[in-house]
């Protein structure tokens, strides 16, 4: 752990995803949603590159002015890409004030058809479905006694985290190498 940590990370300004159809994104989460589309930008060029590609960036805010962010690319999306993603491998936990605000969005989606499924995870409850692109979407309620499970679990994280790698270690290392492993910085 790094004794002084001059760089200070506010908050998540966006998360961004590849989507199918932007049009398909946007009724998902602004029709269904109920999130405000906040920006739709069309590119004739890789941003930052001569690099001649056309492709759409849209933004959905969320009531603290974070965002969630998709890039349409048409050109370049493998068909096979947008498949439900495990959870472990992708997925967004967004907050939700409280389990009135879970149960109303579940009510909406049952209403067109989609599935869902809760799950009680003490410090939290969630619900999680898959938007239409395959990503996994969490909704999440604090649990009343969340800050405290939260605040004991930081007091044991190292600890339980140093006990975690000792554990599987071994198997990491025949799956994935010393070198895939070495903390050192990567060129």
């Amino acid at each position: 752990m790094l004794e002084n940590q001059n760089t200070k990370i506010n908050n998540v300004h966006h998360v961004a995803f590849r989507c199918r159809d932007a049009e398909q994104t946007r009724w998902f989460y602004e029709d269904i949603l109920g999130m405000k589309l906040s920006a739709a930008m069309a590119f004739d060029h890789l941003s930052g590159t001569d690099k001649k590609i056309e492709y759409m960036h849209i933004f959905f805010e969320m009531n603290d002015g974070n965002y969630l962010a998709f890039f349409d690319d048409p050109h370049n999306a493998p068909s096979d890409f947008f498949k439900d993603m495990n959870g472990f491998d992708s997925h967004v936990a967004v907050e939700v004030q409280d389990m009135k605000a879970i149960n109303s969005i579940r009510d909406k989606l049952t209403q067109i058809g989609w599935e869902s499924f809760e799950i009680n995870h003490d410090f939290v409850i969630s619900l999680y479905i898959f938007d239409p692109n395959g990503i996994q979407l969490e909704f999440t309620c604090r649990a009343n006694d969340h800050d405290k499970i939260m605040k004991a679990d930081a007091k044991k994280a190292h600890q339980e985290l140093l006990k975690w790698t000792d554990r599987t270690r071994k198997m990491k290392l025949n799956s994935f190498g010393e070198e895939a492993l070495d903390r050192r910085e990567r060129n």
